[in-house]
């Protein structure tokens, strides 16, 4: 416990940081609806688009942390931590500034929509993504984001950051790259993109929804075994 304390007091600056970048994102994404509605819009609508642009820079911040597993590993070390103290302290501190991150994109979501209310009095709210969101949704997004930033950490340690970044770097636009595909290949083209689309489309069409959540609950398990493993071997020095 005492380790906790004092791992969570190095580290409380992680969230302040992470804080500071939903701001920027949430004003930008302010800035983009006020643009959008003075030059664009013909319709009496509006979105939230700065709050999901917060929630969207809690999961990127998350990703962000996990990319200073290897050092946050070396720096608990010299405090005389042991392994098995970090596989519990650090996952630990993740969800804590997880849920911080959620609810302050959740606070500047709503204060979002009572600015649009009083600048565009009548007008109906169209796009809220914490509106979309059901409970269950939550538990989800912090679990996957817990669990990429171990296992990123393990990846630094069992690889070096080279190698750490042939897999991070791809890992953050393979879900660009696939939603833009499948998006291509419902238009019906015949790019490579669109190639790429129905062969996504066609792998998932081999098995159930049941099934496939199987197979992604055994993976992450894999990735967390793996990871421990990492952990377990990486040398215990400063």
């Amino acid at each position: 416990m005492k380790f906790f304390v004092k791992y969570l007091k190095v580290n409380r600056n992680s969230v302040l940081v992470m804080m500071r970048f939903q701001a920027g994102l949430f004003l930008m994404g302010v800035l983009m609806v006020l643009a959008i509605n003075a030059f664009i819009n013909d319709d009496q609508d509006y979105g939230a688009i700065g709050g999901m642009m917060a929630l969207m820079a809690t999961l990127f911040g998350g990703l962000v942390r996990g990319s200073g597993g290897m050092n946050r590993y070396r720096m608990a070390v010299s405090m005389g931590q042991t392994r098995h103290s970090y596989m519990l302290a650090d996952p630990v501190i993740t969800v804590l500034n997880t849920m911080i991150g959620i609810a302050f994109a959740w606070l500047l979501d709503k204060f979002e929509i009572w600015l649009y209310s009083i600048l565009y009095p009548g007008w109906e709210l169209d796009l809220d993504v914490f509106g979309i969101m059901q409970w269950w949704y939550y538990p989800i997004f912090i679990l996957a984001i817990c669990i990429l930033d171990f296992c990123f950490g393990a990846l630094q340690i069992r690889f070096g950051n080279k190698g750490f970044a042939a897999v991070w770097f791809p890992l953050c636009f393979l879900p660009m790259l696939v939603s833009s595909s499948v998006e291509a290949a419902k238009e019906g083209g015949s790019s490579l993109l669109a190639q790429i689309g129905r062969g996504v489309a066609f792998l998932i069409g081999l098995l159930s929804p049941a099934a496939w959540l199987t197979v992604l609950i055994a993976f992450l398990l894999g990735l967390i075994v793996l990871s421990v493993l990492c952990y377990r071997k990486a040398e215990v020095r400063a």
